[in-house]
């Protein structure tokens, strides 16, 4: 049977609705999806609380690969990946901020300018980053920068070595 042609922000939606289902009553939430005409199907989820199992990306899968095939949304050949957004990818979701609270961060604004500095708070409107200037012969000063996420052109987690 040939796959019904839908609009992909209907796939979305309902990819979203299975995802959510699943975590309903947990700490998990979904980051981000990627379709590439629908041949290839990219789904990413985190926990708040910890990273998230190897086990919730398998459950998943089979609730999404069940639901594509019977309502015959892909081609046959299809590839779907269920996995975590990966450390160093810029953060997608308002979750995404909040796991990463008092945890350093790289800040990219639209204009091109970088910060890096602590997450301190986080709002449906932006953030706050607690940033470290330090000054030859004298403490380190201590500021507190805001952002509204209007400006942002991306912010990641700070991986230290």
């Amino acid at each position: 049977m040939p796959p019904i042609l839908l609009h992909k922000m209907q796939v979305e939606e309902r990819i979203k609705s299975i995802v959510e289902a699943h975590f309903e009553g947990t700490d998990g939430f979904l980051v981000n999806i990627k379709k590439g005409n629908l041949k290839k199907i990219q789904v990413f989820v985190d926990r708040m609380n910890q990273n998230i199992h190897i086990d919730d990306c398998v459950a998943i899968s089979r609730k999404l690969e069940q639901m594509l095939e019977e309502e015959a949304w892909v081609d046959e050949k299809y590839t779907l990946e269920v996995s975590s957004p990966g450390m160093g990818n810029p953060f997608r979701v308002l979750q995404q901020y909040q796991k990463n609270l008092n945890k350093n961060v790289e800040v990219l604004l639209l204009d091109g300018i970088k910060y890096e500095g602590m997450l301190k708070s986080v709002s449906e409107d932006g953030f706050v980053l607690e940033e470290h200037k330090k000054k030859k012969g004298a403490a380190p000063e201590i500021i507190m920068n805001k952002f509204k996420f209007e400006d942002i052109k991306n912010v990641k987690k700070k991986i230290n070595f």
